[in-house]
Order: C-alpha cells, then structure tokens, then sequence
C-alpha cells in the first residue's frame, strides 16, 4: 500500500458561518510520522476526528488502510488507535486498571488483557507504578498512560492530537521517544502541533518558497494561508502552514516540495 493515510478535499462547516475546513489534501506512507502544526482553529483537531471516525466530514474523502472513513468506520476503527490532547485514563483506577479496562473493551479474554498491560507498563517504564491510582502519577507518567492505551489494540495507524500538551521538556523528550519506538515497530503516525519546537525533531528544516500561482495542488485552507512539508530521516514528514503566505497551496503526493533533513 502506497499510503496509509488519504485525505482529499475535506471539507467541514459548523453551523452556517463558520468553515473548519475548506478542502484539505493529503497522503501518509506507511510506517512514517506526519505531523499537522498551526495555530488554535486551525482545524488540525477536525482531521483528525475525520479520520478517526467520530466526525462525518460535508465533502471530501478520506481513506485509513484503504477503508473509507465514512462508509466503513467499523473497519477503520479496527485499525486505529488515538490519544487527544488530554489524557483520558481514568484517575480513579490504577494504571494497570485503565490497560486491562481497555483490553477488555476490545475483546480480550482476561489473561490476554492482563498480558498485554503488563507489557505495555515495562515498555512505557510504568511497571513500578502500575498498581498506583492514575491520580497520583505525573504529567508526564499519564500522557505515557494514555499512549499505552491507545496502543492496546496494536493499531496500525496512530492519531496523536497535541501529544506534548502540558508537559515539561523532560517529558516531551520521553514522548517523542516513545513515538519513535512505534514508528521502528511499523506504526504509522498523524501528530498535531501549535509548538514550532516540535520540528527539533528534525536536525534541521528549510522552509520552501511561497508557491507561483497554480503550483501543486490549490485549495482554499481553513485558518492556516499555506502549507509546506519536510522530511527527517525517511520517517519524518512536517505539514507547516504560515500566516500571510498564499491561500490554499498545499502540496500532497508525489507533487509535495520534500526536504531532505540532517
């Protein structure tokens, strides 16, 4: 499969005078990280609720491992996993509680389930604290947390919606870590972002020129005036959009400007 990850034309509104998204264009290949960076109402969370099948989108299409987000959830939903901008682990169960939980929710016997948390607390470095209540982990130890759930099903595609949100660098460092580990485990990646710190994951980046008229593919953006893209490594690929740059230029596939980072 060429991409993992399809996008073309999305298109949503809420209520009648506010567009969240007015055409969106994009492709994620298999096993690498694609990361959505722009300011608050953006639509960068709208995406990814499309993709995750808890938002019909108005126009357009999407694709997840081949299925259609809109005619085949159930397949699509099969394939996922996905962590919001919050933790969503329950504080009053302990963290192997919340992985057993989510295993049984997905139809794992009771030893599977037990299994499957107790490898995902030593791979996120929370076996120690697996029999505390969640209320009484860090900032850092809960958004691990709530990677390790939405990973409890082993999806195939990730959707990570300001993954960094609230944490301190020591704990950003740990996340990006974690997300590399399952980029190396074949797991393809969609991240969020306002952070511009967030491209020190590449060595370095180079920002493209402003588009002549009719480059790439055109259509009108939400919030964001522009889009470019950057590659890391093979497995990195940045969506950037900059205020005052020309509405609508996104570039997608193989007419996309890549970037060849450190």
């Amino acid at each position: 499969m060429e991409y993992k990850v399809q996008a073309e034309g999305l298109l949503k509104r809420y209520g009648r005078g506010t567009t969240a998204l007015a055409g969106v264009d994009f492709a994620i290949r298999p096993g690498t990280v694609f990361g959505l960076l722009g300011p608050n109402g953006a639509g960068k969370t709208t995406i990814v609720r499309i993709l995750a099948t808890l938002l019909r989108p108005d126009g357009g299409s999407a694709l997840v491992g081949g299925f259609d987000v809109v005619r085949q959830p159930d397949r699509v939903r099969r394939l996922i996993g996905l962590t919001g901008q919050y933790a969503a682990v329950d504080e009053d169960l302990t963290g192997s509680e919340n992985l057993r939980l989510a295993g049984r929710l997905l139809g794992m016997s009771r030893a599977e389930a037990r299994r499957r948390a107790a490898g995902l607390l030593a791979r996120f470095d929370l076996t120690e604290a697996g029999g505390r209540l969640v209320k009484t982990y860090s900032g850092g130890m809960r958004r691990r947390l709530d990677l390790a759930v939405s990973l409890v099903g082993r999806p195939e595609v990730l959707f990570l919606d300001e993954p960094t949100t609230g944490l301190d660098p020591a704990g950003r460092n740990s996340v990006w870590a974690l997300i590399r580990d399952r980029v190396a485990d074949g797991v393809t990646v969609l991240l969020t972002t306002q952070n511009l710190l967030t491209g020190r994951a590449c060595l370095r980046w180079r920002r493209s020129w402003p588009p002549r008229p009719g480059q790439g593919r055109s259509r009108p953006s939400t919030a964001a005036a522009a889009w470019s893209q950057c590659r890391c490594r093979g497995t990195w690929r940045v969506a950037r959009c900059w205020p005052g740059w020309p509405a609508g230029w996104m570039p997608t596939g193989s007419r996309a400007q890549n970037w060849g980072c450190g």
